[in-house]
């Protein structure tokens, strides 16, 4: 990955993580199952973006 790609998943996870701690903060109920699924597609979704990126840097 070069180095525009760490930038962007550096713009884009840093404020995800933030809101995603201030919603925990505002459950009352502290059901935490949503937010675990919601954390796994996150880490599926970068780890697919990650590999679709390194697909095509490669080259032919």
């Amino acid at each position: 990955m070069n180095s525009m790609s760490f930038l962007f998943f550096g713009l884009m996870l840093i404020p995800l993580i933030a809101f995603l701690v201030w919603i925990v903060k505002q459950d009352k109920n502290r059901n935490y199952i949503g937010l675990a699924v919601l954390a796994v597609a996150v880490i599926i979704a970068a780890y697919v973006a990650i590999n679709v990126d390194l697909k095509f840097m490669s080259p032919q």
